[in-house]
């Protein structure tokens, strides 16, 4: 009797699926992103700051070093925002922003020119995620990292307009309606010190200020 399974073409062995894919990649947990966020705050600040400048040229002005630490105060709410302390953090952040917004109307900038200059650091953090992501692409980027990343640029966005508007509402009992004048010493001194007070309320929530490595100027 024939033998039909010696007719048979030699089966071929299947390599196994846990030879083949990919290994599985676990989500990004906030705390990560975070903590990714606070080691690059360098990077994302001096990218801020580089864009400012050529923008805006306040070389020689007294609004100079205020907006290096103003730059660097800001970006230092991030990774706060992002975890687990976000509640207790975001009205600082929001202050932080708005007061942004009413510096930049006393340095002349148009509502949509402080939305732009806002708008840089959302570029430069996107840009920095993607050139080093976070454990080194050991994990999954998701896109609810990328949106909550995003969410909290947005918020950052929408009170730097308010400021802006409220600081040319303000001007409109003093004159014209447009904060013409440039900042003087003794404003940057009074900003300067709103920060400070901005930077004592995330100490008390957190203990310390992420990636805090500026000096007074």
């Amino acid at each position: 009797m024939r033998n039909v399974a010696s007719d048979s073409p030699p089966s071929r062995s299947q390599p196994s699926s846990s030879s083949t894919s990919d290994p599985i990649l676990r989500k990004l947990e906030p705390a990560e992103l975070a903590d990714w966020l606070e080691a690059r705050l360098d990077r994302v600040s001096e990218r801020w700051l580089s864009d400012v400048h050529a923008r805006y040229d306040v070389r020689g002005s007294p609004v100079n070093g205020l907006l290096e630490e103003f730059l660097q105060s800001l970006v230092a709410f991030l990774p706060a925002v992002l975890g687990p302390y976000r509640v207790q953090v975001e009205p600082l952040w929001y202050r932080a922003a708005e007061l942004f917004g009413a510096i930049a109307a006393r340095r002349g900038l148009a509502a949509g020119e402080v939305i732009e200059e806002f708008q840089v650091l959302r570029e430069a953090v996107i840009r920095i995620l993607y050139q080093d992501p976070p454990l080194q692409g050991r994990v999954r980027l998701s896109l609810r990292d990328v949106l909550r990343l995003n969410r909290a640029i947005d918020d950052g966005v929408t009170h730097a307009s308010v400021g802006h508007t409220d600081a040319l509402f303000f001007s409109l009992f003093e004159g014209s309606g447009i904060p013409d004048t440039p900042p003087t010493e003794e404003m940057v001194e009074e900003v300067h010190a709103q920060l400070e007070e901005l930077r004592d309320g995330l100490r008390e929530i957190l203990g310390r200020i992420p990636g805090e490595a500026w000096s007074r100027r």
